[in-house]
């Protein structure tokens, strides 16, 4: 599999890591880094049953900024991952909430999920020879 991202979701897509009400990754489509902020806040506040006072937000990143500072072969992938090091990802989001419908967004996801799955199998074949 190799699925692409559309136009959309390359000029819109911005990555939200959030403190409160818990710590979670989520990804929206918004015109600015400032919609995105608000949409996010909104959205888990709704979510959660909180004051929008109480959401924090502590990272915004778009997917040009993302794709710049990842380290994936597969540059679309790079949205998903959360710690690098050595050049290498040492952690990829863990069930992020997906504040949009692109349908390109949520097929890259199920293929992270998959080849994820597939390395976990492929080690575990390894360990038993």
């Amino acid at each position: 599999m190799n699925t692409q991202l559309s136009e959309q979701c390359k000029s819109r897509l911005y990555r939200l890591k959030f403190e409160a009400p818990h710590d979670c990754v989520a990804f929206v489509l918004a015109d600015s880094r400032e919609a995105a902020w608000r949409i996010g806040k909104t959205v888990m506040a709704v979510l959660h049953s909180v004051g929008v006072q109480t959401v924090s937000l502590h990272d915004i990143r778009s997917l040009p900024e993302l794709v710049r500072t990842g380290v994936s072969d597969d540059e679309d992938m790079r949205i998903f991952e959360l710690v690098v090091a050595g050049g290498k990802v040492e952690q990829w989001a863990q069930a992020p909430y997906f504040l949009t419908d692109d349908a390109t967004l949520l097929g890259k996801w199920a293929e992270l999920r998959a080849d994820l799955a597939a390395d976990v199998a492929h080690t575990a074949m390894r360990r038993a020879r």
